[in-house]
């Protein structure tokens, strides 16, 4: 077993609200600059830019630096639900169905920012046609659902927050959908805000958000597993077989 340095919600430039300046080599060579071995690539509402960062980070890392294929789905109540996938394609599948309930941005594109659709080089080769951030038709227990159909991990973003989460929109955490982790975001565990979630028996994580190349490690959690691997980063999250996650 060993430990790795994790953040597990990272943005591309492909989500409305990110930097240009998030490339597929920047956010590797970012990432591994903050000792990180493990991040998850999870846009608004698109799978579309992971397998360029994925291919960045085999470029120039290898097997050293592993990159979990992720999304940012916001539900129907507008509550932000960070999905993990075994792989990217389960993710692009999973963004697939997400991106059908979406307005179309073609129909209004003075009011859309770029949504950039990059190679592992940071080149542009598409643009997401779809507001991604608008919220989806999927419900919070559908959009569980659906990443469980998928394989995919569900994790609470940013509980701590007073906006766009489960604890925000809906007032609590439910008991279903059951939850693989709740996300502290990276100011919220520097203010202490862990320790108003330290009594569930959900994992706690604690990631950042990063929208720019400066905030990528920000927030993190330590996860001790055999490997890099998706399977790991699950049992890792779960604490089974010897594996856990801690925030400190």
């Amino acid at each position: 077993m060993r430990v790795v340095a994790a953040d597990l919600h990272i943005h591309s430039a492909l989500s409305p609200c990110a930097s240009d300046e998030m490339t597929p080599e920047a956010i590797v060579y970012k990432a591994i600059t903050s000792d990180l071995e493990v991040i998850a690539i999870c846009d608004h509402n698109s799978a579309a830019n992971i397998q360029a960062v994925q291919e960045a980070a085999f470029s120039i890392a290898g097997d050293l630096f592993l990159v979990l294929a992720g999304m940012e789905i916001t539900t129907s109540e507008e509550v932000h639900l960070v999905a993990l996938f075994p792989d990217v394609e389960a993710a692009l599948a999973a963004s697939d169905e997400v991106g059908k309930t979406l307005p179309c941005a073609a129909n209004n594109p003075e009011q859309c920012k770029e949504q950039p659709i990059l190679n592992a080089a940071g080149e542009v080769i598409g643009h997401a046609d779809r507001f991604l951030s608008f919220a989806s038709a999927f419900s919070l227990d559908d959009a569980a659902l659906l990443v469980r159909r998928y394989g995919g991990l569900c994790v609470a973003a940013h509980v701590d927050r007073p906006s766009f989460s489960v604890v925000s929109q809906l007032g609590f955490i439910p008991p279903a959908p059951v939850f693989d982790a709740l996300e502290i975001s990276a100011s919220g565990y520097k203010q202490g805000k862990a320790l108003d979630f330290s009594t569930r028996k959900e994992t706690l994580i604690s990631s950042s958000d990063a929208h720019y190349p400066d905030n990528i490690g920000d927030g993190r959690c330590f996860l001790e597993m055999k490997n890099l691997s998706f399977q790991e980063v699950k049992l890792a999250l779960a604490g089974a077989i010897g594996r856990r996650c801690s925030l400190a």
